[in-house]
């Protein structure tokens, strides 16, 4: 596989916990209507396709966390809106990540997110 195409990543963390077991817990896998398709992240990468990248997102578990956790869901609201190019929750959550393509982008989100959580990150992923 090659390198990902350069972007920054903003993480943001709102001041509550989410249990894991709970979200495994609630998961229906069997009523699942999309997987995300990871041969389709793979060849996304490998050409280097920001755009595909971010469209090709998916993680099934923000069928459970989005709906038990607003402040979640709000927070992925909240990352689009100021201009992230692809937003999703990480793990079980309730951390959410942003893939921005433009550095110039980067402060605006940052800034905004800070008015709706402490926690906060910026990192430039590695190529």
């Amino acid at each position: 596989i090659g390198n990902p195409p350069q972007c920054w990543v903003v993480l943001a963390k709102p001041p509550i916990n989410v249990s894991t077991a709970d979200v495994y817990g609630k998961l229906r896998a069997s009523e699942l209507k999309q997987h995300p398709s990871t041969s389709a992240m793979l060849s996304a990468i490998e050409r280097g396709s920001f755009s595909d990248i971010c469209a090709n997102l998916g993680n099934v578990l923000e069928s459970v966390t989005l709906h038990a956790y607003p402040e979640v869901l709000q927070l992925k609201e909240i990352m689009y809106r100021l201009g992230a190019d692809g937003v999703l929750m990480s793990g079980s959550g309730p951390t959410v990540f942003g893939l921005v393509s433009k550095e110039a982008k980067v402060s605006r989100i940052y800034n905004g997110l800070r008015g709706f959580c402490k926690e906060v990150y910026v990192v430039r992923m590695l190529t």
